[in-house]
C-alpha cells in the first residue's frame, strides 16, 4: 500500500510517501481501507521525536475513518462494506481501564495508531470491535476522521470537567482542531465560553463558533483581563490545550474552588507551577486523554443530528502530508486538516 512513513524524527521534510506492506490482522480484528485521516498537533510532536513509545519506521495518523474490507473470524458486529470511524487506541478489553470503559488509557492492548500501530497516513489500518463504530450515511468520509480526536478529545475533557450549566469555562488553544470544537461543544452544553488564541484574526471565527469572549494570548498573560471580565471572581474551569505558554495565566484565572482539565501541550516539557495556589484556592487539576468508544458514539450522534458542524480547515491529498504539517506549525489553519487517500478523493 501507499503510505507516508516516518523513518527518522525531524521537520516536515522527513515525511515521504513509500510502498509498505498492508498491515496483518488477527481473528478478532478487521482490515479497514482508510478514506481520510486528520492531522493533529500530536502528529507534529510525534514526527519531531517527542514520544518514546513510537516505533520507527512507522506510518503516522490516528484520526481515521474508512470502509471495512476484510474481517477476522471472531468479528460479529461488522461486515465488509461497513463505513466506520475509530478511536485512536486499540484496547485489550481485559485490563482494569478497559473493564471500566476507559479503553482510551488501556495499558496492554495493541496500542495507538501512528506509534505502535500502522496509522491512517497509510491506505489500510487494522481495527477492532473494541475501538470501532459504524458511521451513518449523514456523515461524509472527508468529515468523519475528525470525530474521534478533534471533536472527541474536547468532548471527553468537558465530561471530565463536569461543569454545571451556566458555568464559565476558559479554553486555551481555541483556534486549533481540538480547541474550536471544544468551544462549539461547550456552548452547546450551556456553558459561558472564553476562548484564548494567539491570533487576533481568528477572534471572530471563535465568536461564530460560540465563544462569549475572546482573549488574544500572544504573551500568555491574560488572567487580569479575565478577572475583570468575571467581576473579580475568575472562571469556573479551564480546558488547558495550549500548554506551557498559557498554563501560568490559566491557573491564575481560575476562581477559588475551580478546576483545570489538562488536555494537551504544544511544547513538551515541564510547566512552572506554584502549588501554593492550588492549596490556598483548593483548585482541582484533572488529566484528560482522548475519547473513549462511548464518547465517539455520542459525538457521531451529535454530528449526525447537525447539532455541531465540524471545522475542517483544509482537505489535502495524503501525498501532501509534509505541507499539512508545515501549515499547521505555521498556524495558518483554523480547525483540522484532513488528508484524503486517492481512491476517496476520486469519489
Amino acid at each position: 500500500m501507499k503510505a507516508i512513513r516516518l523513518s527518522e524524527f525531524g521537520g516536515p521534510s522527513v515525511l515521504h510517501q513509500v510502498e509498505v506492506p498492508v498491515p496483518e490482522f488477527t481473528a478478532d480484528q478487521m482490515l479497514v481501507r482508510v478514506a481520510g485521516c486528520g492531522v493533529c498537533g500530536h502528529d507534529l510532536l510525534n514526527r519531531a521525536g517527542h514520544f518514546s513509545t513510537t516505533q520507527l519506521p512507522c506510518v503516522m495518523g490516528h484520526e481515521v475513518a474508512g470502509e471495512v474490507v476484510e474481517v477476522g473470524s471472531l468479528i460479529t458486529r461488522f461486515k465488509v462494506g461497513d463505513r466506520v470511524a475509530m478511536i485512536q487506541r486499540i484496547g485489550c478489553g481485559t485490563c482494569i481501564p478497559c473493564r471500566n470503559g476507559q479503553e482510551n488509557i488501556c495499558v496492554s492492548g495493541a496500542g495507538f495508531y501512528g506509534e505502535q500501530i500502522s496509522g491512517g497516513y497509510g491506505e489500510y489500518v487494522i481495527a477492532s470491535e473494541r475501538n470501532t463504530l459504524h458511521l451513518p450515511e449523514e456523515i461524509p468520509l472527508d468529515v468523519a476522521p475528525v470525530l474521534s480526536c478533534a471533536i472527541g478529545t474536547g468532548y471527553h475533557a468537558l465530561r471530565r470537567a463536569a461543569l454545571p450549566i451556566g458555568s464559565t469555562v476558559l479554553i486555551t488553544g481555541a483556534s486549533g482542531g481540538v480547541g474550536i470544537h471544544a468551544v462549539r461543544l461547550a456552548a452547546l452544553g450551556g456553558l459561558r465560553v472564553v476562548a484564548a488564541t494567539t491570533s487576533p484574526a481568528k477572534a471572530q471565527q471563535l465568536k461564530d463558533a460560540g465563544a462569549d469572549h475572546v482573549v488574544v494570548a500572544g504573551g500568555g498573560g491574560f488572567h487580569k483581563e479575565l478577572r475583570d471580565w468575571t467581576d473579580g471572581i475568575g472562571v469556573d474551569g479551564v480546558l488547558e490545550i495550549a500548554g506551557a505558554a498559557t498554563f501560568p495565566s490559566s491557573v491564575r484565572s481560575i476562581r477559588a474552588g475551580g478546576r483545570m482539565v489538562v488536555v494537551g501541550t504544544m511544547e513538551p516539557g515541564n510547566w512552572p507551577f506554584n502549588p501554593a495556589l492550588s492549596i490556598l484556592k483548593e483548585l482541582e487539576f484533572i488529566g484528560s486523554a482522548h475519547a473513549t468508544l462511548n464518547d465517539l458514539r455520542k459525538i457521531i450522534q451529535i454530528v449526525a443530528d447537525g447539532k455541531i458542524t465540524p471545522e475542517i480547515g483544509r482537505v489535502m491529498p495524503v501525498s501532501e502530508a509534509a505541507e499539512a504539517h508545515r501549515a499547521m506549525e505555521a498556524k495558518e489553519i483554523t480547525g483540522r486538516v484532513v488528508l484524503m487517500h486517492d481512491h476517496a478523493m476520486a469519489n
